[in-house]
């Protein structure tokens, strides 16, 4: 739910948006959410004490509209990953060699690669060190 002033009709995509109006407000709301009253809340400005409503969504289903459309679409997801990993194969592949280059040596005497650091503070021989 965003709250707007203006409304642009022509690049609003109105398959996945309804206009509500809440309060003196309008809003742009997707459809599968209902907008509720979460809580009222107070503050003061320049001596004044204003009362200002938040807003949330309460999903009417489990499942996303993200998650409905990428389950409807999931080849065409896969085909693109698969464009795009092709054009930047060797920027991950250099990526991954300069993280496999770092390495580092802790004070109880192991060597490990910088990526790995929380997961070597977990190992026993590291606690067994400082204990």
């Amino acid at each position: 739910m965003e709250k707007v002033s203006h409304i642009d009709e022509k690049n609003t995509d109105w398959n996945k948006y309804y206009i509500s109006h809440i309060g003196d407000n309008t809003y742009l709301v997707e459809y599968g959410k209902v907008p509720i009253v979460k809580r009222d809340y107070t503050y003061e400005t320049n001596g004044k004490e204003v009362v200002k409503r938040k807003y949330c969504f309460q999903p009417t289903s489990v499942t996303s509209y993200r998650q409905s459309y990428y389950e409807a679409n999931k080849a065409d997801y896969h085909k693109r990953y698969k464009v795009w990993y092709q054009r930047n194969k060797e920027i991950i592949r250099e990526r991954r060699r300069l993280q496999n280059q770092e390495k580092m040596t802790c004070v109880c005497g192991k060597v490990f690669q910088l990526t790995n650091y929380p997961r070597h503070i977990k190992t026993q021989s590291h606690k067994k060190f400082f204990n």
